[in-house]
Order: C-alpha cells, then structure tokens, then sequence
C-alpha cells in the first residue's frame, strides 16, 4: 500500500468509501431501483457489499460485464426502472459500451456504476487502469466523476444518488454515467449514513400533446388519403394504442404497424401484411397515400420503407422524445410530443372541422382497398405457414400465436423481427421487444434475460449467430428467478445475409466465406453445458431464402386477383 493510500488516523473508526456506497445504495432503494447486476471485481468492492446488504435491492451478479450490461438494459425495459449496473476499473468498464450505446438510442433508463482508481493512481501506470472519464462519449444522459469519498462531502452523496436516477428517468430516458474512484482499503467499518435530505423527489416527465399553430397547421392535411405507420421504440401504452385507433377510425385510414410497436393488435383498420402486398407493383401503386403520419421509429422491412419515402405522400413524424428518423431526408413535420396527447388534439381539431363544414368526410373506398388487400395477403399467408410449420416464418408466428396473454416475447433483431414484421397475424396481451435501438444483434440473450427478471414470463426466438455472440448471456442462467424459454432457429450461419445482393453477385465458396458464415456448432450441446435445455428448429438458408420468395409470390398472385 503506498503512503497516499494509508488510511490516516482519523479514519481508523470509519472507512469512508464503505459509508459512501452505502449511502447510494439506500438512496437508490429510496428512488424506486429495485434491481442491481454486479460484475465481480476488487476495485468496486465498497459498492458490491453495498447493494448486497440492502434489503430493497435484489442483486444479480454476472461474471461477464458485457453480457452483464445487456442484463442490465432488459431489465430497464421489462420494467421500466433503471436497473444498476456495476463494474470495477479498466476494460471491465469499457465492456459496457455496447449497452450503453443500445439503451441510448431505445431510450431505455440505466445507470451505469465503474469504480475506478483514485487520481495519485492514474497516468504512473497503474494496473487495471484506464481513462474512464467520459468513456461513452454523448450516448450518456449524464456523467459525473466525483472523486474518492471523503466526510467532506458527505453532504452531497444522497444528491448524487438521487440525481443519477432522476437524470435517467427523465424526459428523455437514457443511460447515466457515474465513476466512481476508491481508495484502499476496499473494505472496512460503515459509519452512520447520512439522513435522507431535502432532494426534490422524482418528478413524472411533464406530458404535451401538440402546440395550437401545430393543430391547425396538420388539421386540413388529414382530410386526404392517409396511412398510420407505427414503428420501433413507439411502445404504445394501452391508452396511445386507443386513440391512435379512433384516429385511424375517424380518418378512414389504414394501419401499418410493427410488433414492438403495441399497436399491432386486432382491428379493422390494421394491415399485417404491408411488406408481401406492396411487392406486388400494382398494388403498391395503388395504395399510395397523399399522407402518411410515423409514429415512433421505422420499420424493419426495406420494401415498406422504400415504398414510404417514394410515395411523394407528405411525411407528418410523431415521437414522444423527439427522435423521429428520417434517413430519405422525407418528412415535412418531425414533430415532439406525448402521442396519445398529441393524437388527441387531431381527432377534437377534425371533429371541431366537420361540425362547422370545413372538413371532408374520409373516401370508404380508400379504407376498403387496403382491407381487401389484407384480407388476400392474410389468407394466403395463413395458408402456406400451417402447411409449413418447420419454416423460420411459421416458427415465429407460431411462437407468438402459443404465448399466454401476459407474455413478453424477445426477438433478435435479424431474421426473427422480419419474419414477424412481414408475415405474423395481429396479437394482444403480447409485449414485443428487440434490440432496435442500434439494431444490432449484440447481447439479444443477455437482454432476454434481463427482460425475465423483470417478472413477466419471457420468450427468446433468437438465430445461431446471434446466439453465439452472447452465449455468455447463459452464465448462471438455470439457477436465475424469472421464466425464459429459448426458441433458437439454426440453420448454421447468417440466414439473413441471403436475402441482400451479396447473395447474388458473389460466387457460393466466397459468400459463404464472408457471409454466410457456417459455424458448425452444436447449439444444443453447448446448452447443455449451461444445464439447459433449448428447444432448437433446425433450417437450411438456402431452402430459407426460396420459401420467403414462394411465399411472397403467393401474395402476389392472390393480389391480381383484386386489383
């Protein structure tokens, strides 16, 4: 131990970093955190000790911190508090970064704790330490660096609690930053927390629909063909899923919606067959809308987006925390508000226009049109997928057809979202979640995971590939609370990649070298190894590939039929 790092005498009866963390832990508690992962490690001792004698906070520790953050985020979204993640110093904290990065862009509340080394240690090369300052740049709501406890500051530990969880709650919810130095000894005698202060409680984020200008701006729009489309991180509540439906009532307007969206349930407006129908260049034709309200963020399926942003219809863009996307530089409105607020200003501005005689009365035959076509495209798809119930679309249809209501399913975000995206009928009392953020498909198993310890019982359709790059997410996993069935579908490689034009301009041994990536892994052996049993549907990509473009042109030919 160097001569800085000596406790002084007037420590003797007190070790303040064990004070310290103490004082966050109960702070946490107090501020509604109820879950905590911990990655093993020396440096972050004070904390772990902490959060694992609090009796508020239920403690799930993870050896791998990569996969540990990932458990951390789905426990964020299954329950919609920011779950604590903690590390000790060095790369372990660089682990995290891929987390960070997916929960910043799906707006997912996490508080991200690294111990770190105290400043005499930085920069004279030091063991196990790194710059951690700022380490994940502008993806954090927050970051602080306080500096090693002292009495000090005890004054100011409670606040720093309670403002790291406010920070990632907030009006734009997000990951939170602290790192935190100790000094050694890691270990000693916890002196009396500080009482709790007069930090303002957590304020629920204020709630506003559309500005007055915005209203009589949009309204005479809406008297036009139009169509919803409902996106990633939209994640309706019941309440937004009722008005954005009286909307599409009120308007005569279509539906497109994806599973994680909660707007993908049962009704007459709903199209679940967007993707296979507007490959029919009739159809796509003649369904074009003159307008098109998003709500959220994209879909998964290109021919739908393309199909979108060369409609030449007006784009009106919704988002409760105003992060509306638009990577074809399309819409004219990208507007920032609570959406069942918003959508509600709509419907009254609508309603005011028709009773004084401004407003026009929705076309029926526009509303008719697109139900024949869901009508076709349903019943042929419904067909081909029960005569095929061992290909990859029918198996996530049928996951999502079996789960009770109450259920969460977790897709990974390649081929499984599409395939529920394109092809699965309207479901309720199902929340879909993917990794949609970033879109990729880092720590789908750990996320999964996460999500079931938030409580619900919880269903993984995952591909192999995917499932390998986070077999960590099944370290400790049998002997974990929570329900979680793993549906892995494995046809030995990236399925996903045979669907781009790689698959068609490059030679079999060279795709196959670069894409479709055979591994050879026996999935259920490796399971095995973790105590668990997976329940595994086994696929060829290329049989894959032929069967999405049967099925497709199935649609197509119900298609000319009808229009």
């Amino acid at each position: 131990m160097s001569d800085t790092e000596r406790p002084q005498p007037s420590e003797l009866d007190e070790n303040f970093g064990t004070t310290f963390a103490a004082t966050l832990a109960d702070e946490w508690a107090e501020r509604g955190v109820t879950d905590v992962v911990v990655c093993p490690g020396s440096r972050s001792t004070p904390l772990a000790i902490a959060v694992a004698e609090h009796p508020g906070l239920r403690v799930h520790v993870h050896h791998d911190e990569r996969s540990g953050g990932f458990m951390g985020l789905g426990l964020g979204i299954g329950s919609g508090r920011p779950a604590v993640v903690i590390t000790t110093s060095g790369t372990a904290a660089v682990e995290l970064h891929p987390a960070v990065v997916e929960a910043h862009h799906q707006c997912v509340p996490l508080l991200v704790v690294t111990a770190d080394r105290p400043p005499e240690l930085q920069g004279v090369g030091a063991p196990q330490t790194i710059n951690q300052r700022e380490l994940y740049g502008d993806c954090v709501r927050w970051f602080v660096e306080p500096g090693p406890p002292t009495a000090e500051g005890r004054s100011s530990w409670r606040s720093l609690a309670a403002y790291s969880v406010m920070a990632t709650t907030g009006g734009r919810p997000g990951p939170v930053h602290l790192n935190l130095a100790f000094r050694e000894p890691l270990v000693g005698p916890c002196g009396q927390i500080p009482p709790p202060d007069d930090v303002d409680p957590q304020v629920a984020p204020a709630v506003w629909g559309l500005l007055d200008e915005e209203v009589a701006r949009l309204a005479p729009l809406l008297d036009q063909r139009g169509l919803i489309v409902c996106g990633a991180r939209a994640a309706l509540s019941s309440d937004d899923v009722d008005v954005v439906q009286r909307l599409a009532e009120l308007l005569g307007w279509p539906v497109v919606a994806d599973a994680m969206s909660g707007l993908r349930t049962p009704h007459p407006n709903l199209v679940t067959v967007a993707d296979p129908v507007l490959r029919h260049d009739a159809t796509a034709e003649a369904l074009r809308p003159q307008v098109i309200l998003r709500i959220g963020g994209l879909l998964a399926s290109r021919v739908v987006n393309e199909w979108l942003s060369s409609s030449g219809a007006v784009h009106i863009g919704l988002d409760r925390y105003g992060l509306v996307p638009d990577p074809d530089h399309v819409l004219a409105s990208p507007l920032h508000g609570d959406v069942a607020e918003s959508v509600l200003a709509l419907i009254r501005a609508t309603e005011h226009r028709r009773r004084n005689g401004s407003a026009c009365l929705p076309d029926p035959a526009w509303i008719e049109a697109w139900q024949a076509v869901e009508a076709a495209g349903r019943g042929v798809i419904d067909v081909v997928l029960a005569a095929s119930p061992a290909s990859e679309p029918a198996t996530v249809a049928s996951v999502l057809a079996d789960l009770p209501a109450g259920s969460d399913l977790v897709v990974s975000s390649s081929m499984p979202i599409r395939d529920l995206e394109w092809y699965a009928p309207a479901r309720e009392g199902v929340r879909v979640i993917s990794n949609r953020g970033a879109n990729g498909i880092d720590g789908v198993t750990s996320t999964a995971v996460g999500v079931s310890l938030a409580g619900s019982p919880t269903t993984l359709v995952i591909g192999d590939v995917a499932f390998l790059h986070d077999t960590n997410g099944l370290l400790g996993l049998a002997a974990r609370p929570g329900h979680l069935d793993i549906v892995v579908i494995d046809n030995d490689g990236g399925g996903i990649f045979s669907f781009l034009p790689q698959h068609e301009v490059l030679s079999d041994a060279r795709f196959e070298q670069l894409y479709g990536t055979p591994h050879g892994v026996d999935v259920a052996a490796l399971a095995a190894v973790h105590g668990i049993t997976i329940r595994v549907v086994d696929g060829d990509r290329s049989a894959n590939l032929e069967f999405h473009r049967q099925l497709n042109a199935a649609v197509v030919t119900a298609l000319e039929a009808i229009v």
